[in-house]
């Protein structure tokens, strides 16, 4: 009995004196994220006779959305391990022009149009997320610079996407009527939704550095790459790019 209670005394104060000196480092974080990317999405039937050719959305400059999240990072003598819990929400911006058979054009217009019209889409699409990056990394300048990669697993809460369109007709330009879509739990007849349905979970790929200011806060910019694809379809190709800049305050 006394053997049984001097090891355990010794393995709660090793224990104990494991956590003292763990380098184990916490606490909260929040910053913005900037996407941008370009898809191509290939041909889309509206109907048993109508059909959208194939569109090649190019990027329409950077959207701007936010970061928050906690994080821990236990310290080793030569790198360290972060592991993350953020909420996110990524904004990418695109457009295309193509030009729509009558057929189309008069799907899209809501009225009947003759003649083949140049059209241009305007989109913006959202999606939000819980993420967990798995980082590893490594200091230098007395733990001031850091540099760190690994992966980043997503689980997506909202996908949506808004559409602007304008056609020219009779050399005239017209709005159409905007559409929006919920691409997390899309329409099932809706074919424009349905092709678009995003994961409820991937991956990517990311890389930063960061510095460390009085010991307390850190500023961080990363990029991230889903390499895992967002859109269940595998027929859409393309580029996703997600930035990240942020401030971390170290609590413990």
């Amino acid at each position: 009995m006394n053997r049984l209670r001097a090891t355990t005394l010794a393995f709660l104060v090793g224990t104990v004196s494991a956590f003292a000196q763990s380098n184990f480092e916490g606490g909260v974080k929040g910053g913005a994220t900037f996407t941008h990317g370009h898809t191509t999405i290939p041909s889309v039937a509206l109907t048993s006779t109508v059909s959208v050719p194939q569109l090649d959305n190019q990027s329409n400059g950077v959207g701007t959305g936010y970061s928050f999240g906690i994080w821990g990072r236990q310290n080793f003598n030569k790198f360290y391990i972060q592991v993350e819990v953020d909420y996110n929400r990524f904004v990418l911006k695109q457009k295309t022009d193509f030009t729509a058979s009558p057929a189309v054009a008069t799907y899209l217009a809501k009225t009947t149009i003759p003649v083949s019209v140049p059209v241009n889409f305007v989109s913006e699409s959202v999606l939000e997320s819980v993420n967990v990056p798995i980082l590893f990394g490594k200091k230098w300048a007395d733990g001031k610079v850091r540099a760190f990669i690994g992966p980043n697993l997503l689980f997506t809460n909202k996908a949506q996407v808004k559409r602007a369109i304008t056609a020219t007709i009779a050399g005239a330009s017209r709005s159409l009527p905007e559409a929006t879509s919920d691409l997390k739990n899309p329409d099932p007849n809706n074919p424009t939704e349905k092709i678009l349905e995003v994961k409820s979970f991937t991956y990517a790929a990311e890389v930063g550095v960061g510095y460390t200011f009085f010991n307390r806060l850190d500023l961080d910019a990363r990029y991230a790459v889903p390499v895992g694809g967002v859109y269940k379809n595998k027929d859409i190709t393309g580029y996703l790019g997600i930035a990240t800049v942020s401030l971390g305050l170290r609590l413990f």
